[in-house]
């Protein structure tokens, strides 16, 4: 087993953990006041999303200075004392790349647009544009009238397109991350990768043709097989996958397959969850893959999957442990997003004035030109919009849940009052945190007995997934169930009580198919 694998890596969003200098916007020594929180919880890495200084408009992934920290975070020895002190508890600290793109507000840019010809070359400028389409929606070029030309901006307009055919552009980055590593960064997250290689002229923006030498270029001139580190994929084959992640590439990648199931075909258009679909996609990266899968329930790009798959009211307790026991199933590394582990739900704020996302607003002003309906408009954007993952962690019952004593950044949601650390504490037995902080213990023990070959099957909503020392049953259905079940110790159930012929709603169990001591 490497020593990369079986880890658990925490991503904070920072703008919305907890803000310290009372300005509505997290920081990092909000952060740092958290770390027993975090390692508590038992985590081995925590990822920040992008801290470099930026404009925010698309919050913190339009970087105008990478070898800076945007003020509202903090300073250089902010993040300094946060390496150090996170160290003491054990945890690594990963940084967020953002490679594909920088702000137009960086100077690289600014001199490309004022003629400097040798940062035009960083770029992608020309005279006329293609009629590709950006991510965030409109056009994927910007007129510059001091130069008469357009930019390629493949996600919003503000992020101007990298030219990795450059080889000078790479040698800045390759020297960037560098300065991170000596800095003390030990493993980064690579924000869409998959773009950096483009064709276009052939119209191939995505995994282009010298993506794999662009990847193998930087890992030898930085990370040297040494840190952990994970590419941002949407969807890659288990073949493009395995050509990315090898010992002279990346470590990681994320796939989504799962999270993105019952999109269709797009986020903005759900079908519902699919259990089966669910279990055959992870049938597929357990059995199939050969290298250490990446799982993540939940991130800052995604709403909540408690609030898009299962039940998070009145099974909200069972939904989110049922969650995280069937991802400890899972061989591989584990990213959490922050708040999953007290039971997060989506925000459901039902005005449009309350989201701040770019991507949201684009998505909203074409579904209204679309001439949709305004409540099919909202409720699509209640259910799936990212901000739903990015409102400010709510501490306690306070006002805006104590992330902030000021009116912060992104409003709060809507039932932070119920939903928050103390409270989740307070719980005694159906406190979502500490079992979060069993199943975590557990999995790094039992971790060696789930690398081998898996059976998954499911019947009637309930999953099942075998292995030779251990079983794992999950009933994703609201509805008490009768199953045979096995005699063997009981490791772990969200359920204090139950029997061995019935399943209740949202229940998980695993077992350990000899004796042993069970942990309840």
């Amino acid at each position: 087993m490497n020593h990369l694998e079986n880890k658990i890596i925490y991503q904070v969003y920072p703008k919305s953990f907890k803000d310290s200098n009372h300005d509505g916007v997290g920081d990092l020594q909000g952060i740092i006041e958290k770390l027993e929180y975090l390692s508590d919880l038992g985590i081995d890495y925590l990822w920040l999303s992008p801290i470099n200084t930026s404009p925010q408009h698309d919050n913190g992934y339009d970087i105008s200075d990478y070898y800076s920290i945007d003020p509202a975070f903090g300073s250089l020895q902010d993040y300094q004392q946060l390496i150090q002190e996170a160290k003491q508890w054990n945890i690594k600290i990963m940084m967020d790349l953002v490679l594909n793109h920088t702000s137009i507000e960086h100077q690289w840019f600014q001199k490309a647009i004022a003629g400097d010809t040798y940062y035009q070359n960083f770029y992608f400028f020309r005279d006329q544009p293609t009629d590709d389409q950006s991510i965030f929606g409109g056009s994927a070029w910007q007129f510059i009238p001091s130069i008469n030309q357009y930019y390629l901006c493949f996600f919003d307009k503000t992020q101007a397109d990298l030219n990795w055919d450059n080889p000078d552009l790479r040698n800045e980055l390759f020297n960037m991350i560098n300065y991170w590593i000596d800095f003390g960064v030990e493993a980064f997250r690579l924000d869409v990768i998959e773009y950096i290689s483009k064709d276009i002229d052939q119209h191939i923006f995505l995994r282009g043709p010298r993506l794999l030498e662009y990847i193998r270029e930087l890992s030898l001139e930085t990370f040297k097989n040494q840190f952990l580190t994970v590419g941002e994929c949407w969807q890659p084959s288990l073949h493009h996958t395995q050509q990315i992640c090898h010992e002279d590439g990346l470590f990681q990648a994320f796939h989504f397959e799962d999270i993105t199931h019952t999109h269709n075909p797009d986020k903005w258009n759900l079908s519902p969850f699919d259990l089966n679909k669910l279990m055959t996609i992870m049938e597929k990266w357990q059995n199939n893959y050969t290298g250490t899968p990446a799982w993540a329930m939940n991130n800052h790009d995604n709403p909540r999957l408690i609030s898009l798959w299962l039940n998070d009211t009145q099974y909200r307790y069972e939904s989110a442990t049922l969650l995280i026991s069937l991802y400890c199933m899972l061989r591989g590394n584990l990213y959490l997003f922050q708040g999953e582990e007290i039971g997060m739900t989506n925000a459901y704020q039902s005005h449009i004035s309350w989201y701040n996302d770019i991507e949201t607003l684009n998505a909203y002003k074409e579904m209204k030109a679309r001439h949709l309906q305004p409540d099919d408009i909202l409720s699509r954007i209640m259910k799936v919009s990212r901000d739903n993952a990015r409102v400010g962690f709510p501490w306690n019952n306070q006002e805006h849940g104590g992330f902030s004593s000021v009116t912060p950044w992104l409003g709060a949601s809507h039932n932070y009052l119920s939903i928050n650390v103390d409270n989740d504490l307070n719980q005694n037995s159906r406190s979502i945190y500490q079992y979060y902080q069993n199943i975590l213990t557990l999995r790094k023990k039992f971790y060696p007995s789930i690398i081998g070959s898996t059976i998954f099957k499911e019947h009637q909503g309930i999953m099942t997934i075998e292995y030779p020392d251990y079983t794992f049953y999950g009933n994703f259905t609201d509805k008490q169930q009768r199953l045979s079940l096995p005699i063997h110790s009981v490791l772990i159930s969200n359920y204090e009580q139950f029997s061995f012929d019935t399943i209740l709603p949202y229940q998980t169990i695993i077992y350990k198919h000899s004796s042993g001591e069970a942990l309840k």
